[in-house]
């Protein structure tokens, strides 16, 4: 499995469901620089920043 297919599973978890995740996955977040997160997925930092978003989210804090 690879980092995109690994952030798309940990955003479904977080959102609950695929639409959501697909949404959030594909926006610009100023917490990541502008970027989109399926965009920095694709390499191992990446990956790692947008995984500790998630794990915001999953605590209730917003991004």
């Amino acid at each position: 499995m690879n980092y995109v297919e690994l952030i798309q599973r940990q955003a479904e978890q977080v959102f609950g469901n695929k639409d959501k995740a697909d949404n959030w996955l594909t926006q610009p977040k100023t917490a990541l620089g502008g970027s989109t997160p399926l965009e920095l997925a694709h390499t191992e930092t990446g990956y790692k920043l947008v995984k500790a978003e998630l794990e915001k989210l999953s605590h209730g804090f917003a991004c």
